[in-house]
């Protein structure tokens, strides 16, 4: 049987230098809350994050900000 993967994608805004995509085939939505929280704090923004799994690409770019928001800053 062959597997589909299943992984998210995050668009960083670096402004005038452009933008890069870090897709990380080992992320969770965890993890793009997280590379979310690290890459606003460092002054970049986020121009989406997508959530690619069975083959369609989901948009999930307001719950991942929308968590970032409700989650506690990290200790």
């Amino acid at each position: 049987m062959i597997s589909i993967p299943s992984y998210f994608v995050v668009m960083v805004n670096f402004g005038r230098k452009g933008s890069e995509a870090i897709v990380d085939p080992e992320m969770t939505a965890r993890g793009a809350v997280a590379l979310v929280r690290d890459t606003l704090a460092k002054g970049k923004g986020i121009d989406f994050v997508h959530h690619i799994h069975h083959g369609e690409v989901e948009d999930v770019t307001d719950a991942v900000l929308n968590a970032y928001l409700l989650e506690p800053e990290a200790a």
